[in-house]
């Protein structure tokens, strides 16, 4: 407990404002991390692809809301946003960014996360890359290194200084090695942190939701656990879902399962790594 008091406060001095014009202003621990994500959200559109889109009084639930870009942003198009988010140091920078942005009515944060039962779990949190947050240890994250490229991209983002000395490395051999002590580091950071879980259908019942016109999910490693809990009649509720796929072996089942409920669009994308993308609309 007193390691993990520490790590608090040690991010609580770390938090900063950083300008992003798209966007506007924004709080976080980690600016390369967060200038990603805003790129990915603000300007890719990564979650309003393939027809997915939301209007004035939609409902929208963010799952692995993180600090709240997505969040902010379908609340600027005039949805109600319903963010969720464990980690209780993330928590507190999605709370900063959305009343930095005066969006306090219409984005209603929750310091819980999804799951297919109510319970309480550890979570391992990476402050240098909190987009690696999850339940599972991240030993499958040492196979990054064996893709220099991804690694090197990993690296940028969590390690900019030891990316730049990388870079400088003419013999290939020498970066991998360094490469996965690098990433060894960050795997070595990780923090445990106690956090409380809920279902899907859990909190539908509990925000009286009766229809939600947008579902997007970002939870490492918890794709399935998350579609687990959600009861069959709740899924009538659903006009649109959003989620990255952090293996690609679950593409292909993941599809099926939403075309089996009623979705009659489902398109799917690669992005880097094992990460997928798929957005299904009725």
């Amino acid at each position: 407990m007193r390691k993990l008091n520490a790590a608090k406060a040690k991010e609580k001095k770390a938090i900063r404002k950083i300008a992003y014009p798209p966007f506007g202003e924004v709080y976080c621990r980690n600016e390369m991390e967060t200038r990603l994500i805003l790129d990915e959200i603000v300007v890719g559109k990564l979650y309003f692809q393939e027809g997915v889109s939301v209007s004035p009084g939609d409902i929208v639930l963010d799952v692995g809301a993180n600090i709240g870009v997505f969040a902010l942003c379908a609340a600027k198009q005039g949805a109600q946003v319903y963010a969720y988010e464990p980690i209780p140091g993330t928590f507190e920078l999605l709370q900063q960014n959305i009343h930095l942005h005066g969006l306090d009515n219409v984005v209603h944060p929750r310091n819980i996360g999804l799951s297919e039962r109510s319970e309480e779990k550890i979570m391992f949190h990476y402050p240098s890359m909190s987009t690696w947050d999850s339940w599972n240890t991240r030993e499958d994250r040492e196979l990054v290194a064996e893709n220099l490229q991804d690694a090197l991209d990993v690296l940028k983002t969590a390690a900019p200084v030891r990316y730049k000395a990388l870079r400088l490395l003419g013999f290939k051999s020498l970066q991998q090695a360094l490469v996965r002590d690098a990433i060894g580091k960050i795997l070595a950071s990780a923090v445990k942190v106690r956090c409380q879980f809920e279902t899907l259908s859990g909190v539908i019942s509990q925000e009286n939701i009766r229809s939600i016109a947008l579902l997007k999910l970002d939870a490492e490693l918890a794709d399935w656990q998350i579609l687990n809990g959600v009861k069959a009649q709740d899924w009538q509720r659903i006009r649109q879902v959003a989620m990255e796929v952090h293996l690609e072996s679950d593409l292909a089942p993941i599809s099926q399962f939403f075309s089996e409920r009623d979705f009659s669009k489902v398109s799917v994308k690669k992005l880097k790594g094992e990460i997928s993308f798929i957005w299904a609309t009725k």
